[in-house]
């Protein structure tokens, strides 16, 4: 029987006094491909964060790690980072932190090979872009110019470009559509690598990993060896773990669909009420491509709108054009029925990347209570602490202690904390840029009652995800961009 490809005894990880990681021990073997699934929040990114010596210095960490019959001790940082694109390839989960800005992409995808002094392969790097579903041209570009599905990629490519024994990654596939996600798994696997994975697609993971781990509150709770015919034994034939179930309290009234939030209830709108939002004909053309052209569309007050399409289609620069930051290549965007720049306040966004609109100094409650200061008059002190307290419970948050800043939040837990702050903003247009992409369905279910409870309160919402399935469900109309074809449905 060959060595584990990499076996962890014992880890521990704690801040303060409080402990996230609790004796968790495990092994991999080569060419094995093994998933960390679980609730946002349970700890599975400070697992890989952890083997790989990336905690912050305010992080206590215990354990051993044993890889390629060396034995390194989880608490020595600079031995576990020394090992980076040497012996072990790494896919961040946020795939613009992962590029430098001022580099174009083709750089770091190169990164692989400079690293370790080697001339880059042009040929490699052209047979990943076809694997990908990559433009090689594209290459060219500074990271700002690319969707996050497509930066994903190339975060992958650079990571599988050397074929290294070992491979760990975060989320690889949230910013993916299904077809692409899967594309991209088969490439993480590639050349009989070991590949550690975290994700929320439990679908994907029942259908690529080969064992599966659960975790719950920084231990494992369920396991399963040959993880597609055992699921049924650990999730009651559902394939959800029962650790990462929605639960039927977080839906709402008008009833679930899987788990899931029905679209908002109809308002009752009079007759002079304007349109939130009304497009004309745009089109819209970035780094020489069309991303969509001839797209038109009214959103009124209390209406949700999908967005759905593949990676790389338009759907996040459409966001970028409805709020003002990026103007049409033709067409015309008019609010409340005038073609003007939206006013402040009125347009919130929802970022793919919620840490970024946070400031990182700040502790929750006053991320979340920003939108209280602001209104004229400002709310005062007195009733911002228990609306702040309200909305975060609502969202499941309510163990977030009051002194946590943004580095403290996993990424799902990040997107809620951008939840409530827009609960409490009432903006008239919300943007919301893959809002559940780091969200197991639990927190899902919550977070997309957010959305609703928004709607209801007479917000217009523009909902992009590559989760049709939830989309149909839950928006009222769903604007589908595909190779610059605009279908609506």
């Amino acid at each position: 029987m060959s060595a584990p490809a990499l076996s962890v005894e014992g880890l521990r990880v704690a801040y303060g006094g409080r402990e996230v990681l609790r004796g968790l021990s495990f092994a991999l073997s080569p060419g094995e491909t093994l998933a960390l699934v679980g609730l946002s929040g349970c700890g599975k990114t400070t697992v890989l964060r952890a083997l790989l010596g990336l905690l912050p210095r305010s992080a206590r960490v215990e354990g051993r790690l044993v890889e390629g019959g060396r034995v390194l001790d989880l608490a020595d940082r600079a031995a576990l980072r020394a090992r980076l694109g040497r012996s072990v390839g790494f896919v961040a989960q946020n795939p613009f932190d992962a590029c430098a800005p001022l580099r174009r992409v083709r750089a770091h995808v190169e990164e692989a090979w400079r690293a370790r002094r080697l001339p880059p392969d042009p040929d490699r790097i052209a047979g990943l872009c076809r694997l990908l579903n990559l433009d090689p041209r594209m290459l060219a570009l500074y990271p700002h110019e690319w969707s996050g599905g497509m930066l994903q990629r190339a975060n992958i490519a650079a990571a599988v470009a050397l074929e290294l024994p070992l491979l760990v990654a975060d989320e690889p596939t949230s910013a993916l559509d299904a077809d692409t996600a899967r594309a991209a798994m088969e490439c993480l696997k590639g050349a009989g690598r070991a590949v550690l994975v975290v994700s929320h697609d439990l679908e994907l993971m029942a259908d690529v990993a080969d064992r599966v781990l659960v975790m719950d509150a920084g231990r494992v709770a369920e396991s399963a060896n040959g993880l597609l015919p055992a699921m049924p034994d650990i999730t009651g034939g559902a394939r959800t773990p029962r650790h990462c179930a929605a639960p039927q309290a977080a839906t709402q009234s008008s009833g679930p669909t899987d788990g899931l939030p029905r679209r908002p209830r109809h308002l009752a709108m009079a007759d002079t009420i304007l349109p939130v939002v009304e497009a004309r004909a745009l089109s819209l053309r970035r780094g020489g491509r069309l991303l969509f052209d001839n797209l038109s569309f009214t959103l009124s007050p209390g209406r949700i709108l999908g967005i759905a399409g593949p990676s790389g289609s338009g759907k996040s620069s459409l966001l970028a054009v409805l709020a003002g930051g990026l103007g049409p290549s033709s067409g015309l965007i008019l609010r409340e029925g005038a073609a003007r720049a939206p006013r402040p306040g009125e347009v919130l966004p929802l970022y793919q990347d919620a840490l970024s609109s946070m400031n990182p100094r700040w502790p929750v409650p006053r991320i979340v209570a920003e939108p209280l200061t602001v209104r004229r008059p400002p709310v005062p002190r007195a009733a911002q602490v228990p609306a702040v307290r309200e909305v975060l419970d609502g969202l499941g948050l309510g163990h977030v202690a009051p002194s946590a800043r943004p580095h403290m939040l996993s990424s799902g837990q990040a997107q809620r904390v951008a939840m409530a702050r827009a609960l409490l903003a009432r903006p008239a247009l919300v943007l919301a840029d893959e809002p559940t992409s780091a969200l197991d369905p639990r927190q899902k279910a919550l977070a997309l009652a957010g959305l609703g409870q928004l709607a209801e309160a007479g917000a217009a919402v523009v909902l992009v995800s590559h989760d049709r399935a939830m989309l149909d469900a839950f928006c009222h109309d769903i604007i589908t961009l595909t190779d610059t074809t605009c279908i609506s449905s």
